[in-house]
């Protein structure tokens, strides 16, 4: 890992209420294995500073995880994923760059965290596209911070991406799993696309 990539840490957003799911669609299991542990065993080892997203009465749910991430607590959470990412961008200080990770797409490869990683600078913004679908994670330079600490709402970085899309870098992958995120049971049976 070069000094510029150990600048760069990973955000992984768990603070959704998953209502189409009908239950903790973070606590269901796929292969044996929680969604939430299957999509965190992808990233733990290739990022050195790591935040996981939960919600305000997640504190026990956490301690499984306090060992080997940051906890963020989002007390706005159920206001939308923007307030979530907001919550943790104050613990971001002296980071050069964030992977902006989703709890629900367990399928991502981590070869795919570390393409988007290896493409990301402090002043750019990157997006894994699969079959030109638009996907996740998304790779923000630390020169867009402010704004992410400002999100309100559900957008999350969507809107970041939108008014600065000459910054926007495209990373074409091979991997379907930046496109499919499990919002249903039927989604963690379905086959890869």
């Amino acid at each position: 890992m070069t000094p510029h990539h150990a600048g760069i840490g990973c955000i992984v957003l768990a603070a959704g209420a998953g209502t189409r799911f009908g239950s903790d669609k973070r606590l269901a299991l796929l292969d044996g294995t929680s969604l939430l542990d299957t999509t965190l065993n992808k990233i733990a080892n290739t990022f050195q500073k790591r935040l996981l997203v939960l919600r305000s009465g997640d504190e026990a749910l956490g301690k499984r995880y306090a060992a080997h991430w940051q906890l963020v607590f989002a007390a706005d959470a159920g206001k939308g994923m923007g307030h979530s990412l907001a919550a943790a961008m104050a613990l971001t200080h002296g980071w050069d760059g964030a992977i902006v990770a989703l709890a629900d797409m367990p399928f991502v490869q981590t070869a795919t965290y570390e393409a988007v990683r290896a493409r990301l600078s402090p002043a750019n913004l990157v997006v894994p596209y699969y079959r030109n679908q638009r996907g996740n994670p998304v790779g923000i330079g630390q020169h867009y911070f402010p704004e992410l600490a400002s999100l309100q709402g559900d957008q999350g970085a969507r809107l970041l991406l939108q008014q600065h899309a000459s910054a926007v870098v495209r990373l074409d992958v091979e991997d379907p799993g930046v496109v499919r995120d499990v919002d249903t049971p039927a989604a963690l049976q379905s086959p890869a696309q």
